[in-house]
């Protein structure tokens, strides 16, 4: 009963993992996409005008928040394989 509990953590957790992953992929690909389209726009800025914008801070936290969590699946996947207690503290904070 025991390993059959374990085997059913350690499916569930890959699964959140690979959940984890696809959104932070998405997130990564979603911020390219946006830093493309914001370049795009500023092509047509005059330099006339008084100031520059500057780059949206939120297209850098979407990216880097991406990648956060695809270290984060990294870390699940390697704690549900090895069921490892401090890579599972680690995933769970």
């Amino acid at each position: 009963m025991a390993r059959f509990v374990k085997s059913f953590l350690q499916s569930m957790l890959k699964l959140v993992n690979l959940v984890m992953g696809m959104v932070g992929l998405t997130m990564i690909l979603y911020g390219l996409w946006m830093m493309r389209v914001w370049q795009r726009d500023m092509d047509g800025f005059s330099s006339d005008d008084l100031k520059p914008p500057h780059f949206p801070w939120f297209i850098w936290a979407s990216i880097i928040t991406g990648i956060s969590f695809c270290v984060m699946t990294c870390i699940g996947h390697i704690a549900a394989d090895t069921a490892n207690g401090h890579c599972l503290s680690c995933v769970s904070f």
